[in-house]
């Protein structure tokens, strides 16, 4: 059984630094649960950003459920935003998951080479079968111990340079296309899937053959909805979890 969803990819605008200073808050010590936020009008002058930006970024954290607000009442802190850390509909690179988990993190493994697309590979990029990609594999550390695993697939026609760095591999993938492939990736699609190890993965995870594992396929898709990177990563269930929070809908 699989799980579909799409998620928006953030960018850093002002709404986004306002959304992440907000978050900060209401993730530390000083952000407990009922706590009142300030107005709007008080939020745009601690933070230098206009009044219609804060309100953005209000709506975007009563969505995602951090915050509750009431016509006529103040803004207030959910009792349940503290568990909201790794939310699955954010696309982020998976080095800030681990990070968002409590965890240093680290990558000590990337390997590349070039091969022919599959037939799963051909229909995921909308290209034709057995056409040349880029294949990036990288393994993630959780304080120094194996946490995650990630296959990057990007065609090769998209790609305008193939003479870059392995070194340029360590950074998020999001920068390498929007370099490489002079484009900005803006949404992508997830199925997720629970698998259990093979000898590979076990290998990399350093767990026995048959241990349950955490997949995630994804497809990057650009402003103009072209499917650029293809994507599989594997998580070991106790470095990461992902979080949602979502609206009570059911018929009466």
């Amino acid at each position: 059984m699989s799980i579909l969803n799409v998620r928006k990819i953030q960018k850093q605008t002002a709404v986004q630094k306002v959304l992440e200073s907000l978050k900060a808050y209401i993730l530390s010590d000083d952000g407990t649960a009922g706590l009142k936020l300030p107005s709007e009008v008080e939020l745009a002058e601690q933070l230098g950003v206009s009044r219609l930006t804060v309100r953005e970024a209000l709506t975007i954290l009563e969505k995602e459920g951090y915050i509750a607000r009431n016509q006529g009442s103040s803004t207030t802190i959910t009792s349940f935003a503290k568990k909201l850390t790794c939310r699955i509909e954010d696309a982020r690179e998976i080095a800030k998951f681990i990070k968002d988990n409590g965890y240093d993190s680290s990558v000590d493994e990337i390997l590349y080479h070039w091969k022919k697309s599959d037939q799963l590979e051909s229909e995921n990029l909308s290209i034709e079968k057995d056409e040349e990609i880029l294949v990036v594999e990288k393994r993630f550390l959780a304080n120094g111990a194996p946490a995650a695993f990630c296959i990057d697939r990007i065609p090769k026609k998209y790609l305008s340079r193939t003479d870059f760095k392995t070194e340029e591999l360590e950074d998020s993938m999001f920068y390498f296309v929007e370099k490489y492939c002079h484009c900005q990736l803006t949404h992508d699609f997830i199925e997720l899937i629970p698998v259990v190890s093979d000898a590979k993965l076990s290998r990399l995870f350093d767990i026995k053959e048959g241990s349950p594992l955490f997949r995630v396929d994804t497809i990057e898709y650009s402003k103009d909805g072209i499917p650029v990177m293809y994507n599989t990563e594997y998580y070991l269930p106790q470095f990461i979890r992902f979080t949602a929070c979502r609206t009570v809908a059911y018929m009466s």
